[in-house]
């Protein structure tokens, strides 16, 4: 029987360490688990650690792994939609490779359909199913790997896959709302931008035309509107490759650490969308965390990976720096609050998650909550953004024709002086 090295906690959160033997790591965690322990680590005594590192390298950067599935061609819908279907077949007793062979066979997506096939031919050839999927990381990131490979080591595949599926569609549902409350603002402002730069190439030089023949004298906002239109007009292609530039300087001031870190402060602290932003990185924090546990991920694997998952570089150091004092000997729930970075609910779930040994539901309560608050928060956004925007275009354009006509106050006195 297999020897493997262990290190929990109990619900005071006292470490302890040994080794035990058991059928395979799945087993060994249920046990502890029965016992009201909380697993921080386990490994194979005289292993390389394989398990823990891939667990620890189980999710890349979110937001990358998505780009390389849209450039691929298959998106999220199509994993969640072929995940389900595994479960459910697996759960019926079918066998792995008739499976794969049967849902290649389904999918109109010719790229996934090479892909399932050559996952079927490696696990034919004798690789885990595990190791075919990480074989196509653009298609399967890290998280869906690691989570297959703990599902392959407990033996509970089925269970695991299903409870991934209920993780994507989550996953998918919750971006497809923020990316919606924030769309709706972008859109308009571009609209905005738009119409400004129309303005000032076609309707200023009107009015500029005008008020020379009228030999009027002009305040200083048309005077400055109208040098604007002006440097517009006349280098409308270096006006251009400006913002491009401006542009590209803003995308690679974003892949330093610095910029990073600058950027993801103030999308949490920005009016109006910073709490939003902040609700649903805590939704996929907890969701993604409560999956990997329940999928028999040891807790501080766990936590490393999760550090990989929040999207924001604020958050991620918190978690990193939060696992860094588990290892110590603190409790989650501590360590959480010591950041300063993680809301009172989600540590008060934690808490009890630890003390009462149901961590994974707590958290999986914590996401269900901050999913809500997402509800919440788009649907007062949407209220909220409609007149606000409004006010910003009425703002934009109310200034240019402000500007144009404020001469048109003492035109009739200059048309005057003009006479005499």
């Amino acid at each position: 029987m297999p020897l493997f090295e262990y290190e929990v906690a109990d619900s005071a959160g006292a470490l302890s360490r040994g080794r035990a033997q058991a059928e395979d790591a799945g087993v060994l965690i249920l046990r502890f688990r029965e016992q009201g322990h909380l697993v921080l680590a386990i490994r194979p005594a005289s292993g390389d650690g394989a398990f823990g590192r891939a667990a620890s390298a189980a999710l890349g950067d979110t937001f990358r792994t998505t780009m390389r599935r849209m450039s691929s061609g298959v998106g999220l819908a199509t994993i969640v939609l072929f995940t389900g279907q595994l479960a459910a077949m697996l759960g019926g007793g079918l066998h792995l490779v008739r499976i794969l062979t049967s849902l290649a066979a389904e999918t109109t997506n010719q790229k996934f359909r090479k892909v399932l096939a050559s996952v079927r031919d490696s696990i034919t050839s004798g690789s885990t199913f595990a190791d075919a999927l990480g074989q196509h990381p653009h298609i399967f990131d890290r998280l869906f790997v690691a989570v297959v490979r703990a599902g392959e080591l407990s033996g509970s595949l089925p269970v695991v896959l299903d409870t991934l599926t209920v993780y994507l569609e989550k996953t998918a549902n919750l971006r497809r709302k923020v990316r919606g409350a924030i769309a709706y603002p972008v859109v308009i402002l571009t609209v905005a931008l738009g119409v400004v730069f129309i303005m000032v190439i076609k309707i200023v030089p009107i009015f500029e035309n005008v008020y020379a023949r009228a030999n009027a004298t002009l305040p200083a906002p048309t005077r400055s509107l109208i040098w604007v239109s002006g440097l517009v007009r006349q280098y409308t292609l270096l006006v251009f490759l400006a913002g491009v530039l401006g542009v590209v300087a803003f995308y690679s001031a974003l892949q330093t650490d610095v910029g990073r870190r600058l950027f993801d402060r103030a999308k949490l602290n920005v009016p109006l969308f910073g709490s939003l932003v902040r609700k649903a990185i805590m939704a996929r924090v907890c969701r993604t965390l409560g999956v990997l546990l329940n999928s028999g991920i040891p807790l501080i694997e766990a936590m490393e990976t999760v550090s990989r998952v929040a999207g924001n570089r604020i958050i991620e150091n918190a978690l990193v720096l939060a696992t860094r004092r588990m290892r110590d000997g603190g409790t989650i729930a501590a360590t959480l609050r010591e950041t300063g970075e993680f809301p009172s609910m989600v540590v008060q779930l934690v808490a009890t998650g630890e003390e009462s040994g149901t961590l994974p539901s707590m958290l999986g309560k914590a996401a269900l909550y901050y999913e809500q608050q997402v509800d919440n928060a788009v649907a007062t956004l949407s209220t909220l953004i409609e007149p606000v925007m409004i006010v910003v275009m009425g703002a934009i354009a109310g200034s240019i024709i402000f500007a144009l006509y404020l001469p048109i106050f003492t035109l009739g006195q200059a048309l005057r002086g003009g006479v005499r």
